[in-house]
């Protein structure tokens, strides 16, 4: 069986996220293949606890799991859950610096501090729940950290959704040794 990606979608999103189901196209053709999985639905637990307890659990049971990519907030879990297992790899689609209601979130800065594990962001150039300005920082204090900027995307990436999928999957493919 080949590799695996641990793939978790968006706040309330589901497992066929179109965005996950296009990545795992994607990755097919890198030689990867995904587990995506849904979040459970409400609010978020305390430190995201719950859903990096789930997270570990699925990746922990299936040995094939060696790299994860997460969609907005499912990238708030596996960033959480990479500091813990250090995956071969790690993929942010959209990584939300800052609440809905543009309040920044320093513990999710001080994860992308920590990661240790090879680690790509994807933003949309115009994203207001991640500005790229405090990504391109992080990113230069840590050097284990990536940043593609999709030109002309905001957080959904919108008509850019397949640049933003072909570089993460190339990037993945790249890292893990498959291309």
């Amino acid at each position: 069986m080949p590799a695996r990606v641990l793939m978790l979608p968006g706040f309330g999103g589901r497992a066929d996220q179109p965005i996950l189901v296009q990545l795992e196209r994607e990755l097919s053709r890198v030689g990867l293949s995904a587990v995506r999985v849904a979040l459970r639905p409400g609010r978020p637990s305390p430190g995201l606890e719950d859903e990096v307890t789930m997270a570990r659990t699925i990746a922990g049971a299936d040995p094939t799991v060696i790299a994860y990519a997460g969609r907005s907030f499912g990238g708030r879990v596996l960033a959480r859950l990479a500091t813990q297992t250090s995956p071969r790899a790690l993929v942010l689609l959209g990584f939300p610096l800052r609440s809905a209601a543009g309040k920044r979130r320093p513990e999710d800065e001080a994860i992308l501090a920590r990661l240790t594990c090879p680690t790509l962001v994807v933003q949309g150039a115009t994203d207001p729940l991640g500005p790229v300005r405090m990504l391109e920082r992080l990113a230069a204090e840590n050097p284990r950290l990536e940043l593609e900027v999709i030109a002309g995307a905001a957080h959904a990436f919108g008509r850019r959704q397949r640049q933003a999928v072909e570089a993460a999957a190339s990037w993945l493919g790249r890292t893990l040794g498959m291309t």
